[in-house]
Order: C-alpha cells, then structure tokens, then sequence
C-alpha cells in the first residue's frame, strides 16, 4: 500500500509540485493581469502572478513531466502530466483572483486554499483526462493533499529564511 501511494505521490503529482514552486525563483515580472481593475474595483491578480513566473512555472512542469515520464518508461504518460502541471498553474491562478475577490492582499494567508490550490486543479485535469477517477483514488488524494500541505508549509519556511519569499506561507 504505501509503494503503490508513493508511485502515485510521484507520478501523478511530482511535475505539478515542481510546477508550483518554480515561480518563486522570479523575483519580478510583468502581471499576468498588466495592472487591469476587474468590476469590483479590485486589481483582477495583483503584481504577484507574472508571465515571468508562469513560464518558469510551465518550464519546469514540463522538464519534471519528461523526467517522470522517462523513469516510469512510459512516454504517453507525459503530455498527461505537463497538463496537470498547468492545470495546476492555473489553479493558483484561479486562487489569486479569488483571494483578490475576497479582498486578500498579496501575500496574506488563505488557509488550505493556499496549498492545495494547485493540487486540486491538477486532480481535476487527471480526472477529465480520465487517468484516474477521483472516486476510485480518494484514499490516495486525501494523502497526497495531506502531504502536500506538509510540504507546502515546510518548503514556503525554508523559501522565506533564503529570502526567497517575503512571508513564511
């Protein structure tokens, strides 16, 4: 059970990690957004989603696809991967526009949302992918998304004390 769990942590989930913590690297850029005020007079992203970053992110989804791919010596399982890897960018995306929607600056905290943002978009293109159905591997995503916070907050720590990140989450 838990080789088979680990093997799904890494194949399925590995190049959206990747994916996810590669735009912290891009300390500026150009907003995906360019500054627009969406209806409620609020900035529709905020500064903190660049093209930048969305490129290194999309980058380093599809080197991290590849590489899985290739260990798992299975080479259609790697647009199946570099897709979830940006559905997961978008999902952070997504997340930013509604932290923005709820009136949360940048940078300020939206519990679980904030870690599993990518997470839950990249099961989400799995599943109408039809790689797997949440329904039969819910046990193994309840995990993963628990692993997933664990690392989330452990790796935004040690972001924030390399100066990396400007707060610890």
């Amino acid at each position: 059970m838990l080789n088979d769990f680990l093997v799904f942590l890494i194949k399925y989930y590995g190049a959206a990690m990747v994916a996810n913590a590669m735009p912290v690297f891009i300390r500026e850029g150009t907003p995906i957004d360019r500054g627009l005020i969406w209806v409620d007079g609020k900035r529709l992203l905020g500064n903190g989603k660049t093209w930048e970053g969305l490129c290194m992110g999309i980058l380093g989804g599809y080197l991290a696809a590849l590489s899985i791919s290739i260990f798992f010596k299975d080479t259609l399982l790697f647009p199946k991967l570099w897709i979830a890897s940006i559905a997961g960018l978008l999902g952070d995306i997504i997340e930013s526009f509604l932290k923005r929607r709820l009136g949360i600056r940048r940078g300020d905290p939206l519990p679980l949302l904030d870690q599993l943002d990518f997470a839950i978009a990249s099961t989400i293109a799995y599943h109408l992918m039809g790689e797997f159905s949440i329904f039969d591997k819910i046990s193994f995503i309840i995990l993963t998304f628990t692993i997933i916070i664990i690392l989330h907050i452990t790796t935004n720590t040690i972001a924030y004390l390399m100066k990396l990140k400007d707060k610890p989450w």
